[in-house]
């Protein structure tokens, strides 16, 4: 049993650290929600002023610091071109910075970098820009499904890049082809009675 003297000591204990705790958020500064959940756009960072447009030629020859690719260039190599790790400092790296994505399920897509930015496509509908030198988020997209979805699969394959557009595939509600499928045939595809008389 408790006996009264250790009942009353940590009454008055929790009393002093309750006083001290609302005299401390008495000291900070409110926040003031704004009227309007839109966010109001800042100065754009840096490293948005200085992104460059991903062409077709860039594609296949990238930058030695840009990984466009799931592994880098179209032949697949994963091979990074840059010399400032060698087999002598490898052994004294450290992370600068890391950063959790708010997904618990598995990521599968690679990031992909152009000229400092770094696109991260998470599970769950999510597609974040990051500045890869210092793990700022510059800007986040995350598609909310309906409730009464149920998404069995939540992973992502990543993003793409083209000129100045991030290409992003998000699950959605309705079913059927893609809607890039149903406007037209692709040029390259014959049907399988062509195919199979075709020598």
């Amino acid at each position: 049993m408790i006996d009264t003297r250790t009942f009353l000591q940590s009454v008055c204990a929790a009393a002093l650290l309750a006083v001290g705790i609302s005299a401390v958020s008495a000291q900070r500064p409110q926040t003031i929600v704004p009227p309007s959940a839109t966010p109001i756009p800042g100065p754009m960072p840096e490293v948005l002023q200085n992104y460059t447009p991903v062409t077709a030629e860039r594609l296949k020859n990238p930058e030695d610091g840009n990984w466009f690719h799931f592994r880098r260039t179209y032949d697949g190599w994963g091979f990074s071109p840059l010399k400032e790790i060698t087999p002598d400092n490898v052994a004294r790296l450290q992370p600068v910075w890391s950063m959790a994505t708010g997904q618990v399920e598995g990521h599968q897509a690679p990031p992909i970098v152009n000229n400092g930015v770094m696109f991260v496509a998470t599970p769950g509908n999510q597609m974040l820009a990051i500045e890869a030198k210092t793990g700022n988020i510059l800007w986040r997209y995350k598609r909310t499904l309906p409730e009464d979805v149920v998404h069995l699969h939540p992973t992502n394959r990543g993003v793409a890049l083209h000129n100045d557009k991030v290409y992003f595939a998000s699950a959605e509600r309705k079913s059927g082809p893609p809607r890039s499928m149903t406007t037209r045939k692709p040029t390259t595809c014959r049907s399988r009675r062509s195919s199979s008389t075709a020598r």
